[in-house]
């Protein structure tokens, strides 16, 4: 007959495997939030998130054509199969912008994942933010 501290453990534990199972069931479930264009962070999360995503039309549409960035470029650039992002600071002055953000980039196993700090600098041209510098992962278009 099980003592009675065994069947508390199994219970607790049984309560953690149901809460794992409901927090990965919300957090896939979930709509991706839409970028806000009009702002500099929302340009450059919608640019980080089009590099992981490889959609090179929307890559290709936020960098500054100043870049001279070719589809042929953009399709052989790096970038990780699964990353997430976060804003850490973010300044307009004008026309100008510099969005710094951190990029975890996430490997195939629990613990494979690595951060890093990415400063891009954006320009205000025609109504609406550009990417443009040596943004992350292309640096050097020409």
């Amino acid at each position: 007959m099980p003592s009675r501290s065994n069947l508390v453990l199994g219970v607790v534990a049984a309560l953690v495997v149901i809460l794992a199972v409901v927090a990965a069931v919300i957090g896939t479930s979930r709509s991706p939030r839409t970028a806000d264009l009009s702002t500099p962070a929302g340009t450059t999360e919608a640019y980080i998130t089009a590099v992981v995503s490889q959609d090179h039309d929307v890559v290709e549409d936020l960098l500054d054509p100043a870049l001279g960035c070719t589809s042929e470029q953009l399709s052989q650039m790096y970038r990780p199969s699964r990353a997430s992002l976060s804003i850490v600071n973010a300044e307009a002055t004008g026309e100008t912008a510099t969005v710094v953000v951190e990029i975890t980039e996430h490997g195939q196993g629990l613990f494979d994942a690595w951060a890093h700090r990415e400063s891009f600098t954006l320009r205000f041209d025609d109504g609406r933010w550009l990417v443009t510098g040596e943004p992350w992962p292309i640096y050097m278009c020409k």
